[in-house]
């Protein structure tokens, strides 16, 4: 297991623990940013409409979202913390294998939801950043999510973020669309998502979930009203203010996930076995 550092705010890592670098990133360098994209990441697989089948039919999102929710970003977050080689890590690699298989699709469509963790998380950070991502960074996160692909047992994962970045967009633009199971699902999660908002934006959910989406035909397919045009340049310069203000902060004393901490899912904390669908 890695010991966690806690870096200074850099113009950029150097280096070659491609590991370590990505898990800095998400942990301390741009944990609010990566955070942020690993939401726009979990909305879009709602767009995809073989995959929102897929989602609906397990009922679990329905029955329990604000779980659903939460695990699938302890999941990541566990690897993230720990490394491939630590038992928690195998753990959570485990319950993925198992959890997907005999889930219909095709080899795009695994590689596809892979790759959304990869990209959209590096896009925010890269648009509303307190700085630009350093090829390095993109680098290591990439690493990152062709050896977890790997693990998985998948095969075609990108090798380069350039890649990573067309494969998702040529899938998008072939495969994105709306759906009766994707807009059911965005109705059972959009109470999960709220609750992450302050109780005063609360209502405008819908429409804060519109601006976070960085294609329009995303919130299209999501079965989102377009945000209104006039919305999004306010909505840009907060995400700006907050850049510039993050970069005259130190970066946090602490880790944004603490392996098995209390989440608002989890107040007393989790074990593993609590992570993942309800044997049936």
């Amino acid at each position: 297991m890695h010991l966690l550092t806690h870096p200074t705010r850099q113009t950029g890592p150097s280096g070659t623990d491609m590991y370590g670098i990505y898990r800095n990133m998400v942990l301390f360098d741009f944990k609010a940013e990566i955070h942020s994209g690993f939401f726009v990441a979990y909305y879009r697989n709602f767009a995809i409409p073989s995959t929102a089948r897929t989602l609906a039919a397990t009922g679990e999102m329905k029955s329990r979202p604000m779980k659903r929710s939460y695990d699938t970003g302890i999941v990541i977050h566990e690897i993230i913390a720990n490394g491939f080689a630590h038992e928690r890590s195998q753990a959570m690699i485990e319950l993925l294998r198992r959890v997907h298989k005999g889930v219909p699709g095709t080899q795009d469509d695994f590689v596809y939801v892979l790759t959304t963790m990869l990209v959209l998380p590096l896009r925010w950070a890269d648009r509303h950043g307190w700085r630009r991502l350093t090829e390095l960074e993109k680098r290591a996160a990439t690493d990152f999510y062709a050896e977890l692909g790997r693990q998985m047992g998948l095969d075609g994962v990108p090798a380069t973020f350039a890649e990573a970045e067309r494969f998702l967009d040529e899938y998008e633009d072939r495969d994105m669309g709306p759906s009766p199971e994707g807009a059911m699902l965005l109705e059972a999660t959009a109470e999960a998502l709220a609750r992450r908002f302050p109780t005063w934006l609360r209502r405008f959910t819908p429409t804060v979930l519109a601006l976070m989406m960085d294609k329009p035909q995303v919130a299209v397919a999501l079965g989102l009203k377009p945000a209104p045009a006039a919305l999004r340049l306010p909505f840009n310069a907060v995400l700006r203010f907050q850049a510039l203000k993050a970069r005259r902060r130190p970066l946090p004393p602490e880790p944004k996930f603490v392996p098995g901490g209390s989440l608002s899912a989890y107040p007393d904390g989790y074990t593993l076995d609590m992570i993942g669908p309800r044997a049936s």
